[in-house]
């Protein structure tokens, strides 16, 4: 075996996937000498032979443990070597995967093309994995309008959270329906919350009392939508042509650490397209009440 082609480490570990996914009666051997149809002895990597459907079924394996994506020179040399054996199954390993070419040329020569996932992430020559997606939903308070009974309103400005009924922020109320009743809002929209009396109401606004006859408020839906890149590892085989996972009996398969933070994602702004095959994953974070914050919520139910 050419050592140039892949270390003992890797070597070993495509032996050990490749028995985990056989039947059990297979056989599999590495460095074997093989004579093809015409008489030419040729040395494979890794030699596979079982039944299927009472026939013998042979495969041969070409492992690369280069430090770049393999080119269409690896699989034409390989469909060479193998052409006249016979092989019911032909395939390549490549630490760093295969070029675009390389595919196209391994589908054309009936030739699989697969990655073998290492246990540390960091060790990937490539990206496998999904990209995850997330969206958040929130209330952004813009402002409230007070509406006085009997004059003007007397502040240029006020801060919101002085506004009071009975010692407690009128503007937990607001926040409360905003993010109970309306939680579920999908569109990005002014929304306009009313609170109207039959009469007059005294309120407490920066510490002082004025009769009321309403309470606007105001607020912005917004939702964002983020992404996270989510990276494989394991006891694995990544198909190249398929673009999936073929995961061995009682293997593992570990993924890379993911944020449950939805904030700290990369913004998007596209469509959140499927992963097709390996997992289709989206996340949704909305503001909710804390029923534990009730207690700061002006009872306004005997004046509305």
């Amino acid at each position: 075996m050419d050592t140039k082609d892949i270390s003992g480490v890797s070597f070993e570990k495509v032996v050990a996937r490749i028995q985990q996914m056989m039947d059990t009666n297979s056989v599999v051997t590495h460095n074997e000498n093989l004579v093809d149809r015409v008489g030419n002895t040729r040395q494979f990597d890794v030699v596979i032979r079982g039944q299927f459907g009472g026939r013998p079924v042979l495969g041969v394996i070409e492992c690369k443990d280069h430090s770049r994506k393999m080119g269409p020179e690896t699989i034409e040399a390989f469909a060479k070597k193998s052409e006249n054996l016979g092989a019911n199954l032909r395939l390549i390993v490549s630490k760093k995967g295969f070029t675009e070419q390389a595919l196209k040329l391994a589908k054309h020569e009936h030739i699989g093309c697969l990655s073998l996932l290492p246990q540390d992430p960091k060790q990937l020559g490539f990206s496998i994995g999904n990209m995850f997606y997330g969206v958040i939903k929130i209330w952004e308070i813009l402002k409230i309008d007070i509406h006085f009974a009997v004059s003007p309103c007397p502040f240029k400005t006020f801060n919101i959270d002085t506004v009071k009924w009975k010692d407690k922020a009128v503007i937990n109320w607001f926040r409360k329906e905003l993010f109970t009743t309306y939680c579920d809002t999908n569109e990005e929209t002014t929304h306009v919350l009313e609170l109207l009396f039959d009469k007059p109401q005294n309120f407490e606004i920066e510490g002082q009392e004025f009769a009321l006859k309403g309470i606007t408020c105001y607020a912005n839906r917004i939702i964002k939508k983020k992404r996270q890149w989510f990276s494989w590892s394991g006891d694995a085989f990544w198909d190249w042509h398929t673009n999936q996972l073929s995961v061995p009996v009682q293997g593992t398969l570990t993924g890379s650490a993911v944020s449950t933070d939805l904030s700290t994602w990369e913004d998007y702004d596209g469509e959140m397209l499927s992963n097709h095959g390996i997992a289709d994953v989206i996340l949704y974070k909305t503001q909710t009440w804390d029923s534990s914050r009730d207690e700061e919520v002006p009872d306004l139910s005997d004046i509305l």
